[in-house]
């Protein structure tokens, strides 16, 4: 499984909409979350959300959301955006200012990439940053990285 991760406002769901047009199959983490029940007292239920990918989702297959580095990936692709266009995003979708400043202190200090160490080694993370106003050519990035990523598995498989 490929996930993409960032913070809220990284392009994560952009990237995600631009790949499904390709007529790439990508799973959104919430969307999974609600309809499989993973929610619990309104906090997402990790481990629940551990078992039902592995039994939904392939080696190959990509899943997005903030929450997507803590799943059984065999790839992480964290997007990484300025901290002044996040606070812009953030604040245009109306977030509380509170909920904004969390989001910009788990930016800055990096909660993405680190938590993705926790789970995999480093040469199975890949950072991308987010290109300003060219979500397409993000988008291209990241496919780019799966792609290699599955080609690097089939290497080893062979």
């Amino acid at each position: 499984m490929i996930c993409i991760t960032g913070s809220p406002g990284s392009g994560k769901s952009t990237v995600a909409n631009i790949l499904r047009s390709r007529g790439i199959k990508v799973h959104n983490v919430l969307e999974l979350l609600g309809a499989m029940e993973c929610v619990s007292d309104g906090e997402a239920d990790i481990e629940c959300l551990r078992a039902v990918t592995s039994r939904l989702c392939n080696c190959g297959d990509l899943i997005e959301g903030h929450y997507a580095h803590l799943l059984n990936c065999d790839f992480v692709i964290v997007l990484d955006r300025n901290e002044d266009m996040v606070l812009s995003e953030l604040t245009s979708r109306g977030y509380e200012s509170s909920k904004i400043m969390e989001n910009l202190d788990a930016l800055r200090c990096d909660l993405y990439f680190s938590e993705s160490l926790e789970m995999l080694p480093r040469s199975r993370i890949r950072r991308i940053s987010v290109v300003e106003g060219n979500p397409e050519s993000t988008a291209a990035m990241v496919q780019k990285a799966a792609v290699e990523f599955e080609q690097e598995l089939r290497r080893h498989r062979s």
